[in-house]
């Protein structure tokens, strides 16, 4: 089995995180690098590795890594004082992993005010593309950033202010609700239900409203739901929305108006913990947790306006260009595409 184990067995450093600690002229490293980055390390073919795998390639992974992973300080680099493979397996029987923890130590010619890092040692499984990296200096909690490296950007520049980590988190936001198909898929749905600006500023107000509050909620901590009931619940959001589009029997209350704008107002509640759950727990501490915040959660609404935007406009197009068959509507069209792709998400996250 590849990183299973008992309840009880613990781990030096979950997958896909990676820590920074900088003391005096020192940079301290411990990063968890999936075996899926790596070559030529599973020997017997498993699927993990073992702690003796690990310590027969120890020489192969620490080089890897110094030729895939980069320290620098106003674009110098770092001295090299140690790299050191593990088993991320602390305790319980012995279990193949993953992943392997790699400790690593660099130092500069002076205490580093501002450090780049960069890296693509990411895995090829699902869940293995994003590095989740938190620094610090002197081990103090206050002083703590953390940045999300991924494929698409694979450098951060660490302790550069809270000016530039709001700035940082709004690009993440966008990237975030652009690259999500779930919750493009309901705004999908909301937006095509009607026409006009008064509705289309009301259910994206009440989309936005509602996530915001949840996603600052399960920040702080006061809110915190399993993610295996908050990513089916999002896609069955998606599948309501478009049957309500599609329905024509019931009341036109459930269809539209006020009281549209209140189911909305519900499932925005329920994505605004889909948020937290991809990355909002990793904002509940840091020294700029309000910018960090306060630029995801911008990043979002720009993004989502720029899909709205982008749908609208294509709407707009068509109706110019394309001659459309009495009853034959695109809101029917559209919502039966997001009906049937939200079922097939439901189905693939139940569990």
């Amino acid at each position: 089995m590849v990183g299973g184990g008992a309840p009880a067995m613990a781990h030096l450093l979950p997958a896909q995180t990676a820590t920074m600690n900088v003391v005096g002229d020192t940079a301290y490293f411990v990063v968890s690098v999936p075996l899926s980055a790596l070559h030529g390390i599973d020997d017997d073919r498993s699927g993990g590795a073992s702690q003796a795998e690990i310590t027969r390639h120890s020489r192969e992974i620490a080089d890897a890594f110094n030729r895939r992973f980069h320290v620098s300080s106003e674009g110098v680099a770092g001295r090299v004082l140690m790299t050191m493979a593990w088993s991320p397996q602390t305790e319980g029987p012995p279990a193949d992993s993953a992943y392997v923890v790699v400790l690593h130590s660099e130092r500069f010619s002076s205490p580093p005010q501002r450090l780049v890092v960069e890296t693509d040692l990411f895995g090829t499984r699902p869940g293995e593309a994003q590095m989740t990296m938190t620094a610090k200096r002197d081990k103090r909690e206050d002083s703590a950033e953390v940045a999300i490296l991924r494929p698409s950007a694979q450098s951060h520049a660490f302790f550069k202010g809270g000016l530039a980590t709001f700035a940082d988190f709004v690009r993440i936001g966008i990237e975030h609700i652009l690259g999500g198909p779930d919750h493009l898929l309901f705004l999908l749905t909301i937006v095509v239900a009607a026409a006009g600006w008064r509705y289309w500023l009301g259910v994206v107000t009440s989309f936005t409203v509602a996530h915001s509050i949840t996603l600052t909620l399960a920040v702080l901590g006061v809110v915190r739901v399993a993610p295996a009931v908050v990513e089916p619940g999002i896609a069955a959001s998606i599948v309501l929305m478009a049957a309500l589009n599609l329905w024509r029997g019931g009341p036109a209350g459930l269809a539209g108006g006020r009281a549209r704008i209140a189911v909305v107002f519900a499932c925005g509640l329920l994505h605004g913990l889909g948020f937290a759950a991809a990355i909002g727990a990793i904002m509940a501490q840091g020294a700029h947790r309000l910018a960090t915040l306060a630029g995801f959660n911008l990043g979002i609404e720009l993004g989502q306006f720029a899909f709205v935007g982008a749908v609208l406009l294509l709407a707009a197009v068509l109706r110019r260009v394309v001659t459309v068959p009495p009853g034959f509507a695109l809101t029917r069209i559209a919502s039966v595409i997001a009906g049937v792709l939200g079922m097939v998400l439901l189905v693939w996250r139940l569990p």
